[in-house]
């Protein structure tokens, strides 16, 4: 294919010359490959016409307008920090508190029954464990945990959960750490058992031992987001997994 001069110099306000080379300027979505066809990939500037097309290269051309700056990029990992460190952590003490409060007015045989509970597009959901539930004290669960405002704190925290493994991918959506579990709205409580992160959380809970005092709760929280990745890790499809290719 050879390539018209009259063209080529309609072109020029959208190619890079740089005296040696020149890259077409792509526009949209800096993700998808974009094949220019070009008679050839090195010319001279002083040289009056382009050398023969005397075959031809396809040549993966790209320049991405979307490259995350680096203040942009440390903003992000710092929100992510926060999230993972802190933010969860707080959101998790009125969870914590408002389970408590609702399971207190549970029957002794069901409270010491192995189920969980979770968030599901915004709905409270009860999870049978091992041992089996009636209908009737799955529903008695439910409403005295509703009434006692579980639903809501389970929600704020599942939104930072999201929201901090969402943010990790950055620009390309993928990523090798966190943010390659698929984890939203719709999946949450099949990946992420809340009140197996309350009991952890709780002095002689997987992360309670040897607490310096066990009634701060904000103070067993830090570093909550480790305990949510736990279960994520062996639960969640690694959908957005960064491969080399």
């Amino acid at each position: 294919m050879k390539i018209d001069t009259l063209y080529a110099l309609q072109r020029m306000q959208e190619m890079f010359d740089n005296g040696s080379a020149r890259v077409t300027e792509v526009k949209g979505n800096g993700s998808q490959q974009i094949a220019q066809e070009v008679a050839s990939t090195i010319y001279h500037r002083n040289e009056p016409v382009l050398p023969p097309g005397d075959g031809t290269y396809n040549v993966q051309g790209l320049i991405n307008k979307n490259i995350e700056s680096p203040a942009a990029m440390t903003a992000r990992y710092n929100r992510v920090q926060e999230l993972f460190g802190f933010e969860i952590g707080n959101r998790a003490v009125d969870l914590e508190l408002s389970y408590v409060s609702g399971v207190e007015s549970l029957s002794t045989a069901v409270k010491n029954k192995d189920w969980g509970l979770s968030i599901q597009d915004g709905e409270l959901k009860v999870i049978e464990g091992s041992d089996s539930l009636t209908e009737h004290q799955r529903t008695s669960i439910s409403n005295v945990l509703k009434t006692a405002g579980v639903e809501y704190a389970a929600q704020f925290v599942a939104d930072a959960v999201i929201e901090m493994i969402e943010l990790e991918r950055g620009q390309n959506g993928l990523s090798r750490s966190i943010g390659r579990f698929d984890v939203n709205q719709s999946n949450f409580a099949d990946v992420v058992d809340l009140r197996r992160f309350i009991e952890d959380y709780r002095p002689g809970g997987k992360y309670g031992k040897g607490l310096v005092d066990p009634s701060d709760i904000q103070g067993r929280y830090f570093l909550a987001g480790a305990g949510i990745m736990d279960q994520v890790a062996v639960r969640a499809e690694e959908t957005f997994l960064y491969t080399e290719r």
